[in-house]
């Protein structure tokens, strides 16, 4: 007997979401792997003031790379709300459509990168002792950028389709490669920083190209009628979506800048040890990441196909199973905090470096369920297409975030870097669960209605059947 498939549309919310969210939180796992092994492999291997550029330039590369995540949002809303109204013709229409958009952002995305990466490190008030550093890593991440952009596209699409174990698998494999070229880049080539960023771009270049091709084979299963290659009303509707999400992600990148600068003012001890801790924080978080984009996609297939009831049984769940993770994460962090810090930078690192990285870490461990709560509700939310609500809830976030930071700097030192994450994450919630509680969600039209229904059969050959 063949194993029945996940259908987000059928099976207990409960069971599907779980079903859904596990793949999806080892790939962010593997996907945390890459930056991890990164600063390990740097900090370890190179020194503290390379491990501070390294998470200096990530706030630079988000300013281009957010560009793209943000469309991918778009593409990935469009995409699960035809699916969920077998609306096949449609899925195929949004697929080619934003894979050429993204192939065009990419390779733009790069020379871009290239052009502000030093201005932007000076604006950011970078030391000179992590300068060449950065310069260095950036270098060859832009030169690369458009891999990472497709493989975010192709992602999205994946889940969109309820797919969460294609992307899992592609970030494992990826994560191997980027392991052993870290290694091979630094120790081997004396590469430095540059080798760090080319083995990341690579790894994520082979998941791109091979996620692709699976998602080719997928689509060669829909019985449809010729889907075009490029169709502006399809991207337009992406836009809708995706923009919002593109003015967010740049939003959050310029507060993300204002913040990294305010932090840069400590000097690079402080910078090599949040760069560690964040790293701590990022796996930590994983899980409720998974959950706010695994109940997204889930919303949007029921969205489109009219079950309102499942989303909010959907979100209970979500929420309860959260709290549960939050807990978990927390206890073990605040109970091993040195033992972790300690693999990312060597025994020779400073008592005030580890000190510094605990201090941020025993903050955070207690408002996850705060950034819980934010993503999942947002998650539901960005999933009904309700881009401008979405849009207002990040903008709320971050303006609160920096100016909290900024405001209480003179008089609570760091501990206002480290506050203000919860501080703009409570206010983001404050204007998300009133919105979701009005019930204005379900009112959002994203689909055309005109559409024939089509039918996705999958077949063990992988071709093309008729009913």
């Amino acid at each position: 007997m063949a194993k029945k498939e996940l259908d987000l549309l059928q099976d207990k919310p409960a069971s599907a979401i779980l079903k859904f969210a596990v793949p999806m939180l080892i790939g962010a796992l593997f996907q945390q792997a890459y930056s991890l092994v990164d600063t390990v492999v740097v900090g370890n291997f190179i020194n503290s003031d390379a491990l501070a550029a390294v998470g200096t330039s990530g706030v630079i590369m988000n300013i281009v790379t957010m560009a793209g995540m943000g469309l991918a949002v778009g593409t990935s809303v469009v995409t699960a709300q035809y699916f969920g109204a077998k609306k096949l013709r449609e899925v195929k229409t949004a697929i080619r459509t934003s894979l050429i958009v993204f192939v065009a952002l990419g390779l733009g995305g790069g020379v871009l990168g290239l052009a502000i990466m030093k201005p932007m490190l000076q604006l950011m008030n970078t030391p000179l002792e992590m300068m060449d550093y950065a310069l260095s890593y950036l270098g060859v991440i832009f030169t690369g950028v458009v891999f990472v952009m497709l493989y975010n596209m192709f992602n999205q699409v994946s889940i969109a389709l309820g797919d969460s174990k294609t992307p899992m698998l592609m970030l494992l494999a990826a994560s191997a490669i980027n392991v052993v070229l870290d290694l091979v880049f630094t120790l081997v080539c004396h590469w430095g920083t540059a080798g760090v960023a080319a083995a990341t771009v690579i790894g994520q270049g082979f998941a791109a190209l091979t996620c692709w091709r699976l998602i080719q084979k997928k689509m060669n299963q829909m019985v449809t009628e010729q889907p075009a290659w490029f169709d502006k009303q399809m991207l337009k509707s992406i836009c809708a979506i995706g923009l919002p999400a593109v003015a967010q992600n740049a939003i959050s990148a310029s507060g993300m800048l204002a913040v990294q600068s305010l932090l840069n003012s400590f000097g690079s001890v402080t910078v090599a040890a949040y760069t560690a801790a964040n790293k701590v924080d990022g796996i930590a978080m994983s899980p409720m990441v998974s959950l706010g984009t695994a109940i997204s996609t889930y919303a949007a297939q029921n969205i489109g196909a009219k079950q309102y009831g499942r989303v909010k049984a959907g979100l209970r769940f979500t929420l309860g199973l959260a709290l549960v993770c939050c807990i978990v994460t927390g206890v073990l962090i605040y109970g091993a905090t040195d033992a972790i810090l300690g693999l990312f930078v060597s025994g020779s690192a400073s008592r005030e470096l580890f000190d510094i990285g605990a201090e941020y870490l025993h903050v955070a461990v207690f408002s996850y369920f705060v950034m819980a709560v934010m993503f999942i509700l947002t998650g539901v939310l960005k999933g009904a297409g309700d881009a401008k609500l979405v849009f207002v809830c990040s903008i709320t976030d971050l303006l609160t975030r920096a100016g909290f930071a900024y405001a209480a700097v003179g008089v609570l030192g760091r501990y206002a870097l480290w506050l203000s994450y919860p501080f703009g994450w409570f206010c983001s919630i404050a204007i998300a669960w009133p919105r979701y509680l009005s019930g204005k969600w379900k009112k959002i039209t994203i689909i055309a209605k005109e559409s024939e229904h089509e039918t996705y059969i999958p077949s063990e050959s992988g071709e093309e059947r008729s009913l």
